[in-house]
């Protein structure tokens, strides 16, 4: 493996200006993005109010349902001892979902050691599954490349309803199906075979998408030390318990603060991801195992359309003796995550910083402070046939990734090779029609006004005719040109595939297909530096 460094455009104007200190966006949060701000934030956890013991045996009891490493065993106990944590978090996606999921376990490790040695402490790695996560749709699918073109796989999730992923119980026969798709996909390889059985095997082991998900979890970064929790954990709800009465309590504030800050974040050109309304309780219910977002009216708390409905007192006793019925949404997870753990900085990608970016009111009105909020390590990897393709065409990875140099190579390309000659003729041949077809219409008109339709009917059919003959002359070409087309179409799929990063469309499975089951592992041995420049890794 080899490592290299590079600035690559972030994919929204917000993370442009978060990531490169813009102050109109920075005021938005407390402490600026940077290793320094981290010993400032550290002052601020001591007297952090996280019953560490307690938590620590949440996160004991949940980890327990697979091998805890000797590592993790470390951390719990630095956890108890005082330690902060740099904590991260993902929907519980197929075989991890993209690889930016495995970027954020990589980069709260990587900043937990780098804080570790700044600091002269102890720092803790977590990261928090959104287990409570009703809509499986964002989870129910994975990429694949086919034919030189990316294609989306989905696995039918529709038979769960509205249970979350931590309850949604697998259809294990259709799951064992959509993952064979998926395999047959990928090239065989000398890994194929252990990857399928890694695969499989965390299947059988597991009931829901959550299992699933932190079973691959466990397995690539246990020897790191990594600790996880589900947050539809039914102990650690128990423990919420109390800062679930407070978010009732506050609801009006936080949503004031949230809403009055969107309009600011609009007012000063950035989008308003939330869609924060002034009325949100911004918790949701389960009722009947379905899960449903709560509004405030007048002096009640409703949801589905007027269906649910509880007085302030009739929620606050669900808080009080079943908070396992309630959960976070994007406004209060990054609440409910600093009142359970003393977080030192949270990490994450470009949607979840827009999200924080609306925050820092409502952290003011829990009595908070927002921690350091560090933009998640981005990296692309490259395979051995993508880097012979772009020492072949001259291109780095900025050419491709930065400047799209691939779409104009292939406009080059494409032109060159263009039969214009003949594409002229077909081109003349439809224009000539049309001023024949006008002088019929007009004749056929002095007969009837009726005969119009029919002669214009008639002329799109010629007209459609042609268009085919000159697509079959275009495609022709193509064919014959097609190694050097597919070339540019492998680097795209590569390294731009769906015009965004790599990171966000493919799983890990593809590269380990490639690479070797220790992808992970060996990616966590680069001597990566927690900044803003892109990792390329060549393997």
């Amino acid at each position: 493996m080899r490592l290299e460094e590079q600035y690559a455009i972030p994919p929204s104007k917000l993370m442009q200006h978060y990531i490169n200190g813009e102050h109109t966006i920075r005021r938005y949060f407390t402490h600026e993005p940077s290793m320094e701000a981290l010993a400032e934030r550290l002052e601020t956890l001591r007297n952090h109010g996280a019953d560490r013991e307690k938590l620590a045996g949440i996160l004991r009891n949940y980890m327990g349902a697979r091998e805890i490493s000797p590592a993790a065993e470390a951390h719990l106990a630095d956890l108890e001892n005082g330690a902060p944590v740099v904590v991260t978090g993902q929907q519980a996606g197929l075989l991890t979902g993209p690889l930016y999921t495995v970027h954020k376990a990589i980069s709260v490790i990587v900043l937990a050691r780098q804080a570790s040695e700044q600091l002269g402490t102890k720092v803790v790695p977590i990261f928090w599954i959104a287990g409570e996560d009703h809509d499986l749709a964002e989870i129910s699918h994975m990429y694949r490349e086919v034919n030189h073109r990316i294609d989306k796989l989905n696995f039918p999730h529709t038979e769960y309803g509205k249970h979350s992923a931590s309850t949604a119980i697998l259809n294990k026969e259709k799951m064992h199906g959509y993952l064979n798709e998926y395999f047959r996909s990928l090239p065989e390889t000398e890994h194929s075979k252990k990857l399928h059985e890694l695969a499989f095997g965390f299947l059988e082991e597991s009931q829901t998408y959550t299992d699933y998900f932190a079973a691959f979890l466990n397995y690539f970064f246990k020897e790191e030390g990594l600790l996880y929790i589900d947050a539809a954990d039914s102990k650690l709800r128990q423990y919420e318990s109390s800062y679930f009465v407070k978010m009732i309590e506050r609801s009006e504030a936080i949503a004031e603060k949230v809403y009055t800050a969107e309009q600011a974040l609009v007012t000063d050109g950035y989008s308003a991801v939330i869609g924060a309304e002034a009325q949100a309780a911004n918790l949701f219910v389960t009722v009947n195992g379905e899960r449903i977002l709560l509004q405030r009216e007048d002096d009640l708390f409703v949801g589905n359309n007027g269906a649910v409905s509880f007085s302030f007192d009739e929620l606050m006793e669900v808080a009080k003796t079943a908070p396992e019925r309630l959960s976070n949404n994007v406004v209060t997870r990054p609440l409910m995550q600093e009142l359970v753990f003393p977080v030192l900085t949270f990490v994450g990608g470009p949607g979840e910083i827009a999200y924080w970016a609306a925050l820092k009111g409502a952290f003011t009105v829990m009595g908070m402070e927002m921690p350091v909020i560090m933009p998640r390590l981005s990296m692309t990897l490259v395979n051995r046939q993508v880097q012979s393709l772009l020492e072949k065409y001259k291109l780095t990875f900025g050419d491709v990734v930065n400047g799209r140099e691939i779409a104009v190579l292939r406009n080059e390309l494409l032109e060159s090779v263009r039969e214009q000659e003949a594409e002229s003729l077909v081109d003349q041949l439809q224009k000539t029609l049309q001023k024949e077809y006008q002088k019929i219409d007009e004749q056929f008109s002095k007969v009837s006004k009726g005969l119009a339709p029919l002669v214009e009917k008639n002329l799109q059919i010629h007209l459609k005719q042609l268009s085919f003959l000159k697509h079959k002359l275009q495609d022709e070409v193509l064919l014959q040109n097609s190694t050097q087309f597919n070339h540019y179409a492998l680097i795209e799929n590569e390294l731009l595939p769906n015009y965004g990063f790599q990171e966000r469309i493919f799983t890990p499975f593809p590269y380990m297909n490639e690479y070797g089951i220790d992808l992970v592992k060996d990616l966590l041995q680069l001597p990566i530096q927690y900044d803003k420049n892109h990792k390329i890794i060549y393997f």
